[in-house]
């Protein structure tokens, strides 16, 4: 779930997920933490609901399997709250000479670190510039070196890891999506977003729904499926003529209530 909020998606699959697990033969006191660890998945731009979206997992977890909260069964739900992160340039100029990795900081690679300066505004809406096998790449090699008494670079260090742990949440691709998205109208987009919509999505937009609708499509797998509670107007509205040709075009409608 892309705008998880308090993890309610999230928690009815759950339960789905556990009845799956059960027919499928798997030990009941197992199970949480397998769904934890494989199947579940979530991103927020509020960090106090996605604290409530953890919490209530683990609640559901818990209510599972007795067993759940003792060392080395608990599992944390993988919950993600955007953030906002930012650099300037004498520090990742410093920070990249001290880890001695200049091939790996190039243009591609900075103009990712630089995607997540208005995260808490853009939300899942991000589409990072580097694939998934990249990010991971990347991640590997920075992990790896040791910055050792380097006080001043830890900061910067753990600044450039969470850039690269919410561009792999962001650049994965699923099974299902599924997503209650935020609305809000065009006329009430800043000019940050303005800009944002303008420049990554191709078409005309009213609102942010709209463009949910088109980023959900993007974080899933061939032959998965994707589901969302939005507002009707795009069936027929104008505005919205360049994504039913889309959706037509594209995908094939299972249900629509």
């Amino acid at each position: 779930d892309p705008a998880c909020g308090s993890g309610h998606m999230l928690t009815y699959a759950f339960d789905l997920l556990f009845r799956i697990y059960e027919e499928e033969g798997y030990v009941p006191n197992e199970i949480p933490a397998l769904i934890l660890k494989h199947n579940l998945c979530g991103l927020e731009i509020c960090p106090r609901a996605a604290q409530l979206a953890e919490l209530a997992l683990v609640f559901k977890a818990r209510e599972k399997s007795r067993r759940f909260f003792q060392p080395g069964i608990l599992v944390q739900p993988r919950i993600l709250a955007l953030q906002d992160i930012r650099f300037d340039e004498d520090e990742l100029r410093d920070y990249i000479a001290a880890l001695e990795l200049g091939a790996l900081f190039n243009q591609p690679m900075l103009q990712l670190l630089n995607q997540f300066e208005q995260a808490t505004t853009f939300g899942s809406l991000i589409q990072p510039c580097l694939d998934e096998q990249n990010i991971i790449f990347a991640r590997h090699a920075i992990e790896a070196k040791d910055l050792g008494g380097q006080l001043f670079l830890r900061e910067t260090h753990g600044k450039v890891l969470r850039v690269l742990e919410q561009a792999e949440m962001l650049c994965q691709r699923y099974h299902v999506v599924v997503a209650n998205p935020p609305y809000m109208g065009s006329d009430s987009f800043n000019e940050v977003l303005k800009g944002f919509v303008d420049a990554n999505f191709n078409d005309k937009r009213t609102d942010l729904f709209a463009l949910f609708i088109s980023r959900n499509s993007r974080l899933c797998l061939p032959g998965a499926y994707f589901a969302m509670i939005t507002m009707h107007s795009w069936i027929f509205l104008s505005s919205y003529e360049v994504l039913r040709e889309l959706i037509l075009a594209q995908w094939s409608i299972q249900s629509l209530l």
